[in-house]
């Protein structure tokens, strides 16, 4: 499964510069909530995003249908957020990993002092001492 996450306070392409699928999809669920029927753009009449429009248009849900609606978004918005912190935190721990596997290697050549692994390795004294207690007590 991929997750496609668009920011779209980020998107700022003018109607002008708009050219592919994606670029007009996304343009139309930033604007569709303020734009006037008198401004609609000449490429929501193609089907597919009149389709898109119609199943968006909240304003002709029924006050049970908005609630729902407000569930799913909100439920969406919370996976997306779920998913986000697991990515950061596989990241760190990945990160953690291969900073732990220099200092191990520092630790067993015994060239440097404890604070310049350390420094080299932009972590805390007390985080290679606790590799090193480790390291001797295996």
């Amino acid at each position: 499964m991929t997750f496609i996450t668009v920011e779209l306070a980020k998107f700022n392409k003018q109607v002008a510069e708009i050219e592919t699928d994606l670029e007009k999809l996304v343009y139309t669920m930033k604007t569709l909530h303020t734009t006037e029927p008198t401004q609609y753009p000449a490429f929501w009449n193609e089907e597919w995003l009149k389709r898109a429009i119609d199943e968006l248009d909240t304003r002709k849900m029924s006050s049970e249908e908005r609630a729902y609606f407000a569930r799913v978004t909100a439920a969406n918005a919370e996976a997306i957020k779920a998913e986000k912190q697991k990515i950061k935190e596989a990241i760190e721990q990945g990160e953690i990993a291969v900073k732990t596997e220099v200092i191990i290697k520092s630790l067993k050549h015994a060239k440097l002092t404890i604070e310049e692994i350390a420094e080299d390795s932009n972590v805390s004294v007390a985080f290679v001492l606790e590799i090193q207690r480790n390291l001797t007590q295996n």
